[in-house]
């Protein structure tokens, strides 16, 4: 295997983690090793422990000595942090969507964006409901022309995306109230409304975090700081 291959694999391995990582699939405190994650997405053993590397740097996993390499859990500390910045460059990136024109094909875009969500809520596939909340947002940053930014965020904002994934499986936190922010944001955008605009993105961003304490007594063990081994 040449390096640009090996590359592409490693590539494709952190990507597949990330994913699994973000919807829990690989719980917070969960227990891995190389072999496990090698047969659970089919790449060999180089790529893998490059990735894993990867994740570790980013303290996305923690090898503690004579134990093993375990999921990190969820520190609040660093949701709140990435919840800060994306919601300092999003007001910022909405007020910018405010004062354009909205053309025909971005509004049919944006309305296909909410459609889709709708379904999939109803479905209740949480995978797809984060991956359409997202498309909305990325959007505006592509309309401003600055998608460049929305690929910044994502990797800073991979503690607060665990949050937002645990919350959508949570019974009783409402994803419909979530939809409903989405129509009011796009609504205030086509009116040019700057100030509604930046108040409904802030109440968007805020109030994903108001049901913390309902996800840490759902998922105890899933936070940093709280449970038995706190």
């Amino acid at each position: 295997m040449n390096s640009t291959q090996n590359s592409n694999l490693t590539g494709q391995a952190y990507q597949i983690l990330i994913k699994k990582i973000v919807e829990a699939d690989y719980a917070p405190g969960q227990k891995i090793s190389e072999k496990k994650v090698e047969a659970d997405i089919g790449i060999g053993r180089t790529p893998v422990r490059e990735a894993l590397l990867q994740l570790r740097q980013e303290n996305l996993i923690n090898v503690i000595p004579q134990s093993g390499t375990y999921i990190s859990k969820i520190d609040m500390k660093e949701v709140l942090d990435a919840r800060f910045v994306r919601t300092s460059v999003e007001q910022r990136i909405m007020r910018n969507a405010a004062a354009l024109d909205i053309t025909a094909e971005q509004q049919i875009h944006f309305q296909h964006i909410l459609d889709q969500q709708e379904i999939v809520m109803k479905n209740g596939d949480f995978p797809a409901f984060l991956a359409s909340d997202d498309e909305f947002h990325r959007y505006f940053y592509v309309i401003t022309d600055h998608a460049h930014i929305w690929e910044w965020l994502k990797k800073i904002n991979i503690p607060f995306d665990r949050f937002r994934f645990l919350r959508l499986k949570v019974a009783g936190l409402s994803k419909k109230d979530l939809l409903e922010g989405h129509r009011a944001i796009l609504k205030a955008v086509q009116a040019k409304d700057i100030n509604e605009v930046e108040r409904l993105t802030a109440n968007h961003m805020h109030r994903m975090l108001t049901e913390e304490d309902s996800l840490i007594d759902a998922f105890p063990t899933y936070f940093a700081n709280y449970g038995p081994d706190k």
